[in-house]
């Protein structure tokens, strides 16, 4: 059966519900499950639905019947779906949002969400994203992200967030990023093909050198 993504409703029905009443205060807004998906879908073991569904909604959500938390939760797994067959695909990856820091510390950007959600993906599959040789190197990879995510005080992500063109030049690479993490972590070494324009390590090689 072809895979039919979310289309335009079915992603503000899931988006609305995310935000509404009926979700704990915690729960992830759209965006936030957006990077926690996507992080799982590069994880290189799987992962059950039963597992990620409840830390997206912190809490169980109060559905107004069986019928909407089926749907909803359907929506969710067709969201993580949608996602994998981006990764997939070679059209590159988008992320759903503006690819910006917040203009004050006391402001959260969109893609600081996106990041929070992403590097808790991360940190639920820990031991699976970082039990190879290729620790560093994914280390390296996950730097832009991290310094977007604002959860990090490591001297050279503080470095890095303390003059906002090095900040902007760094997240501005997390698109790249996301396909390199993929094609390591979820191909096998004779498959992968990194984009010959785009890899995201070696601009910040090249960057680094200057």
């Amino acid at each position: 059966m072809t895979h039919q993504i979310l289309d335009d409703l079915e992603l503000e029905t899931l988006e609305l519900f995310l935000e509404s009443e009926a979700v704990h205060e915690e729960c992830h807004n759209f965006i936030t499950a957006h990077g926690f998906l996507t992080a799982l879908s590069i994880c290189p073991s799987p992962i059950s639905e039963s597992t990620w569904i409840p830390i997206v909604f912190e809490d169980t959500p109060k559905f107004a019947s069986e019928k909407e938390e089926k749907i909803i939760n359907t929506y969710l797994a067709r969201l993580k779906l949608d996602i994998e067959k981006e990764l997939e695909s070679e059209d590159g990856f988008l992320v759903p949002c503006e690819l910006a820091m917040a203009e004050s510390e006391d402001e959260l950007s969109e893609l600081q969400e996106w990041a929070s959600g992403f590097m808790e993906g991360v940190f639920l599959t820990e031991k699976d994203w970082f039990a190879s040789e290729k620790e560093e190197q994914i280390a390296e990879l996950l730097l832009p992200i991290m310094v977007a995510s604002d959860l990090f005080d490591d001297p050279e992500i503080i470095d890095i967030r303390a003059s906002k063109k090095l900040t902007q030049s760094c997240i501005e690479q997390i698109p790249d990023i996301i396909t390199d993490l993929f094609l390591l972590l979820r191909t096998e070494p004779e498959k992968r093909s990194f984009p010959k324009n785009g890899n995201a390590s070696r601009k910040r090689n090249k960057k680094n050198k200057k």
